[in-house]
């Protein structure tokens, strides 16, 4: 048998933490719940990417939302961060949508659907959340986010030098 000093105890301990730290998530992996459904399928992306640049389109002045890839953020948030209710309930508007055929609208349909639908989800009638509004506020979030977003979507200053407390407001953008 070994004789055990100082180094060896040390090198036993350390092995025996960094095993402590080793995430078992894959043993849980068969535990899973939700819907089967993923927004990251190619129907799902392209469906989101349009109406994503039908909320922030692209400008002359700075990129669209789609050209910011705000479509894979909204599926990451969704998928991981949703309770299965919320996600359930984006999954279903998002399947009304490609079943009636959001996709192969003209642009002037696709616009005038996604303005009823802000107007939908907007009603003072509305009792249970509307998927929309999560649409549309994970698309600012995304965007605004982002470094396209931030720095051309908005007034972006990368040294931003000494704190002026009141200036007029020329019209430019701003970041609010």
């Amino acid at each position: 048998m070994e004789k055990i000093n100082r180094r060896n105890a040390m090198g036993i301990l350390a092995r025996w933490s960094a095993g402590s730290f080793i995430p078992f998530s894959w043993i849980l992996e068969g535990c899973t719940y939700g819907s089967s459904l993923s927004l990251f399928n190619k129907e799902y992306q392209s469906l989101l990417g349009a109406i994503v640049e039908i909320i922030l389109p692209e400008t002359d002045e700075s990129p669209g939302a789609k050209e910011a890839n705000v479509q894979y953020f909204i599926a990451l948030i969704v998928e991981d961060c949703y309770e299965i209710e919320n996600k359930d309930r984006i999954l279903v508007g998002l399947n009304q949508l490609l079943k009636d055929g959001f996709l192969d609208f003209s642009a002037q349909k696709k616009y005038e659907v996604i303005e009823q639908l802000d107007i939908e989800a907007n009603s003072a009638t509305q009792k249970i959340p509307h998927y929309f509004k999560d649409l549309k506020s994970l698309t600012q979030w995304g965007y605004f986010s982002s470094k396209i977003g931030i720095t051309k979507g908005l007034r972006y200053n990368p040294i931003p030098g000494y704190y002026k407390g009141c200036v007029p407001y020329n019209g430019e953008i701003a970041w609010y």
